[in-house]
């Protein structure tokens, strides 16, 4: 062998040789990453010296498997604030160290200044039971999107709505009173016939978004006991999100790999949805096709978008696609629907309150009493001074949506409004978090926390947001404010209920004027009293986090939405 072959042969090993050892570091790097991720990432600096639980679980992390699986975090988030601080650490499900930011100096950094992009995680799930639109679009396409969205949330686009909100109002009404009627109970006559009001609120909601959002009628008020299939598979879509199965779990942990599993193995739980999601994908297609066609004369969301889409205000690359504004549909239903419903649903918990119920109700129907405008003008609801403080407290108090979870993108610094004790002792006015750390802002703890909103901020009172001077504002019932609540510039009322920035609740108008509506028609037509007689014990509620907060029977968790409450019709 000459020394040319030998010189080859070595150059040849040498290349093999590295190749093997560049693959090796390659494979490495596979491995190592998700071990990096599940078992090193929950030690970081700053999870380390930040105050919070220990880890209690490899998998379900520093809270028990049912917090986050079956929608009852709630607890252990306002727990863990409670014993470490407004600004702690935990892990998540996944290991994913999480950061709870109660601190509204760092939130209005979080959500105004730079902002953070919404958890992915949290993102997915939205994506595959809702749809890709404004709740889960980032950048360039949440613009686009916003954009094309806007001219329907305009204050006058939302007036033109009224008569809609009115209607659906009056049928719900109806309904009731239909039941009553029918109520044989001896004890009905004395202290009111006792109705699940939740179900019907949420019916009410859910055909005003059909009517005013697409021109589609649902009639969930008018079909008792029954359904369209828009409506059954919606529901599905939502109601899957979290179901406490060990596959459900799995989903939620790992999203699109273990989805596509489960339709391999035929899972039915995943063909269920599977099923749910394709039947209203279709139904929104054909939505939009409709709405393509009545664009000129249309006043419901969908037409107002499609009108706005197809301006000449806009570039080419500003238009949505059909598939885009198909995409919306499901989500309007849910962020137009859900949120209010639910928000309508816990202010009965207030008009039941035995403190200071009555008060609430009688304060209410005599404003709305004096002056009947607001049944035909939308601006007359708005100036409704005690109607306008319900309305604020109760988005303060019993906010539908209690955290709003964010992506750290970057190495960062948060700045804190108020300094914080590190576990060794040291105090911290700011922290340090990491590209990927997940961020937890405690919505429902900034708006009720005495040290932000006054001794009485954890009490449902609607007298603060008063006027001053105005007849049922009491001495007490100043609006005191730290002055870190107004650090946070949210979308309303100092309140991060509605967001804040650029990802704020574009239908903020539509949300607060058929909350209006439904509240003064109820208190106008009845007196809402509780669910429980004399010799009961008090019904006890809580709230299954769905994405939003629904009511439930603490004794009956898995019985669904329940806000129970006795009605009686005003003399």
């Amino acid at each position: 062998m000459s020394n040319i072959d030998i010189v080859s042969d070595i150059g040849i090993n040498e290349v093999v040789l590295v190749a093997k050892i560049g693959l090796g570091f390659v494979l490495l790097a596979i491995v190592l990453r998700p071990l990096y991720k599940f078992a090193i990432r929950p030690y970081s600096r700053t999870m380390l010296a930040v105050k919070g639980p220990p880890l209690q679980h490899s998998i379900w992390g520093s809270w028990p498997r049912e917090a986050e699986l079956t929608g009852r975090s709630e607890p252990y988030l306002l727990d863990t604030i409670e014993q470490y601080g407004p600004v702690c650490s935990y892990t998540s499900v996944g290991r994913r160290p999480t950061f709870i930011i109660g601190d509204h100096r760092a939130a209005n950094k979080i959500l105004l200044q730079t902002p953070y992009n919404r958890d992915p995680i949290s993102n997915s799930i939205i994506r595959r039971h809702a749809g890709a639109g404004l709740l889960t679009t980032e950048g360039l396409q949440h613009r686009r999107q916003r954009k094309v969205a806007h001219p329907a949330f305009t204050q006058p686009a939302v007036h033109d709505m009224a008569p809609i909100f009115h209607e659906k109002a009056e049928l719900l009404v109806g309904n009731l009173r239909r039941r009553m009627e029918q109520d044989p109970t001896p004890e009905s006559k004395q202290y009111g016939t006792r109705v699940n009001i939740a179900k019907d609120i949420f019916s009410a909601a859910l055909d005003i978004i059909g009517a005013a959002g697409f021109d589609y009628q649902f009639n969930s008020l008018l079909n008792a006991g029954g359904s369209s299939a828009l409506e059954r598979a919606f529901y599905d879509c939502i109601h899957l999100v979290t179901t406490g199965t060990a596959y459900s779990a799995i989903r939620l942990l790992c999203g699109t790999p273990v989805e596509k599993i489960g339709r391999l193995l035929r899972i039915e739980e995943q063909m269920h949805l599977d099923r749910s999601k394709k039947l209203v994908d279709d139904i929104s297609t054909k939505l939009v096709q409709r709405a393509k066609e009545n664009a000129v004369s249309g006043k419901d969301l969908l037409a107002l978008m499609v009108r706005a889409n197809t301006s000449d205000e806009l570039k080419d690359t500003q238009r949505l696609t059909d598939n885009e504004l198909a995409q919306m549909i499901p989500i309007f239903l849910f962020a137009g629907h859900e949120t209010t419903a639910t928000a309508l649903s816990w202010a009965m918990l207030s008009l039941i309150d035995p403190v200071r119920g009555m008060t609430t109700q009688e304060r209410l129907r005599e404003e709305l009493q004096a002056d009947s405008a607001w049944r035909e003008d939308a601006q007359a609801m708005d100036s409704l001074p005690y109607l306008d403080a319900f309305t604020r407290e109760t988005m303060r108090y019993y906010c539908p949506v209690r955290e709003v979870p964010r992506e750290v993108p970057f190495d960062d610094v948060l700045p804190l409004g108020r300094p914080i004790q590190l576990r060794d002792g040291t105090m911290a006015s700011e922290i340090r978090v990491s590209k990927g750390e997940l961020i937890d802002i405690p919505v429902g703890w900034l708006n009720r926390h005495e040290s932000l909103w006054g001794a009485d901020g954890n009490e449902f009172k609607a007298e603060r947001w008063l006027p001053t001077g105005h007849e049922f504002k009491g001495d007490d019932d100043e609006l005191h404010l730290d002055p870190a609540v107004k650090e946070l510039r949210g979308v309303w009322a100092n309140l991060a209920t509605f967001g804040a920035g650029p990802q704020g609740c574009i239908g903020i108008r539509m949300a607060l004027l058929e909350f209006k509506i439904i509240i003064a028609t109820l208190v106008t037509n009845f007196e809402i009293l509780p669910p429980n007689l004399p010799n009961e014990a008090p019904v006890e509620i809580e709230s299954i986090l769905e994405i939003v907060a629904h009511p439930v029977l603490k004794e009956d968790r898995d019985g669904g939405l329940a806000m129970p409450v006795r009605l009686r019709n005003l003399v």
